[in-house]
């Protein structure tokens, strides 16, 4: 059974179609993406998919599930977690507690619990910190727990931005745009992140992305938008032969795509 998939789902606003007929099925360890212009309708898809928005046609299903209807936390509590263009983290707050919180979404302790301080409340706040201190780990970021998360480095805090959303224990990430704004060291860093959410941790991955390189490196296959439609979509070997591709969307991108 996958774990995510949009069935011919579309949505309108109004008079305009934003996405039209858009398909996918991830099963687990899948490593997906999209790609195309600006305003061809990724974002939305992303927010379809994770229940910021409701198609107007088609289904959605997580584990089998149909999540037409559902609000983002459900769709969180089915197993989805994601990023988003603009890095969304607690400035003031340090980068474990970041962490924590996002822990804190699946705690066992009641709001008593909490003000009483009770054993349960205590061996719960001790589990999470364990738990997030051991992502931290993972993903090299325990040296930096205490910083304020306004601080960190820009890459570093679009991996804290990553680390946070694994916390939430999903089996299904989606990442948009996760190297907007990086530099080449801090993408190649990117990219050990992905595969290792993918190999290490068994999480299907789905991404938006316009750096063409990282693309052809790290996805398996391929949904290329234009205005809304599906203009291409297979193993990156055939997207990046695809004229219709080239012609909308890669131009100028062309060979930066094929020297992968």
């Amino acid at each position: 059974m996958s774990v995510l998939k949009a069935d011919h789902i579309s949505i309108q606003f109004g008079g305009l179609r934003a996405v039209n007929d858009f398909s996918i099925e991830l099963n687990q360890r899948d490593l997906f993406a999209i790609i195309g212009p600006n305003g061809a309708g990724k974002t939305t898809v992303f927010n379809m998919l994770t229940g910021l928005y409701q198609p107007t046609e088609g289904t959605i299903y997580v584990n089998g599930k149909p999540m037409n209807g559902c609000a983002p936390h459900e769709f969180a509590d089915a197993g989805l977690a994601r990023t988003f263009q603009n890095i969304r983290l607690f400035g003031n707050a340090t980068v474990l507690d970041n962490v924590k919180m996002a822990h804190t979404y699946k705690t066992k302790y009641n709001f008593f619990n909490m003000l009483t301080r009770t054993g349960n409340y205590h061996s719960e706040e001790k589990r999470i910190t364990e738990e997030s201190m051991h992502l931290l780990e993972v993903f090299e970021l325990q040296d930096k727990k205490d910083f304020f998360a306004r601080n960190l480095p820009y890459g570093e805090q679009r991996k804290l931005e990553i680390v946070r959303a694994l916390a939430t224990e999903p089996q299904v990430i989606l990442l948009d745009e996760p190297a907007a704004g990086m530099n080449p060291n801090e993408i190649d860093n990117v990219i050990s992140l992905i595969r290792r959410i993918r190999d290490d941790l068994g999480k299907a991955v789905l991404i938006i992305e316009h750096h063409m390189k990282m693309v052809m490196e790290i996805a398996e296959y391929i949904k290329v938008l234009d205005f809304g439609e599906t203009i291409s979509e297979g193993k990156p070997e055939y997207v990046q032969q695809d004229p219709k591709v080239i012609e909308s969307y890669l131009g100028r991108r062309a060979n930066d795509f094929r020297s992968k």
